[in-house]
C-alpha cells in the first residue's frame, strides 16, 4: 500500500531541515548554499523553496528543529537526574548539548554574525526558555526569579562556549590529557558558577 503524500512531504521536509543545519554553522546565514542544501537531502533547489518559501523559511525551520532537539533531551537529562540534583543535571545537559553540536553552533552563529539572535529566534525560543527556566528553578532553590534567570542565560552561555569548542581545544585550555578530565572540568566549572548564581 502506498504511503500518503502528506507522509512523503514531511518526511522529505525534516530532510531538508536536518540537511541545513550544517552548512548554516559552518558558514552561517549568507555562507551557506540553497543548492548545497538540497545536495546533501537528495531534493531539488525548487523542491527547497516549495517547502520553506526560501532559505529564510528554511533557515528559521533548522533553527526551530534545534530547538525541539534540545528541549527533547534537556526532558531526558530531567527525567535521569531531576534539577535539585544539580550535578547530575549539569552533568546530562552537557553531555545533551554535546550530541546537538552543530545545532549549537548554529545558534552562536546567529550572534556571531548578525550581534544577536534573530527575533525569530528570540522571540519563539530563547525568551521563553529564559522565562520558563526562571519559574521552574527558583522555587527549587529558594531563590529569586531574577537569580534563577540570570543563572540560566549565564549556564547557557557558558554551556554553548563549551560544547562549540572541540575536545583538543578544550585539553589544552584546562591543560589536561584526557577528554574525561576536560570534561569533568567543564562539568565541576558549569556545577560551580550556577550554585554560585543561585544562592539565596
Amino acid at each position: 500500500m502506498a504511503r500518503p503524500a502528506e507522509a512523503n512531504a514531511e518526511e522529505t521536509k525534516r530532510r531538508i531541515v536536518a540537511a541545513a543545519i550544517g552548512p548554516f554553522a559552518e558558514r552561517g546565514f549568507d555562507g551557506a548554499s540553497l543548492q548545497e542544501i538540497a545536495r546533501r537531502a537528495q531534493v531539488t533547489g525548487p523542491l527547497v523553496n516549495h517547502h520553506f518559501g526560501g532559505k529564510q523559511g528554511l533557515y528559521d525551520a533548522a533553527v526551530d528543529e534545534v530547538y525541539r532537539r534540545l528541549q527533547a533531551r534537556t526532558q531526558e537529562a530531567v527525567a535521569e537526574a531531576p534539577m535539585r540534583d544539580l550535578a547530575g543535571f549539569l552533568a546530562r545537559a552537557y553531555d545533551a548539548a554535546r550530541s546537538e553540536r552543530d545545532g549549537i553552533r548554529l545558534l552562536v552563529r546567529q550572534v556571531l554574525d548578525g550581534g544577536s539572535l534573530t527575533p525569530h529566534t528570540q522571540a519563539r525560543h530563547f525568551l521563553p526558555r529564559l522565562d520558563a527556566a526562571a519559574q521552574l528553578v527558583a522555587p527549587l532553590y529558594g531563590c529569586t526569579p531574577a537569580q534563577a534567570r540570570t543563572a540560566a542565560v549565564t549556564l547557557g552561555y557558558l554551556l554553548s562556549r563549551f560544547v562549540i569548542q572541540d575536545e583538543r581545544s578544550l585539553k589544552a585550555a584546562f591543560g589536561v590529557r584526557s577528554t574525561a578530565e576536560a570534561r569533568a572540568r567543564v562539568i565541576t566549572t558549569l556545577i560551580t558558577a550556577t550554585e554560585a548564581l543561585l544562592r539565596p
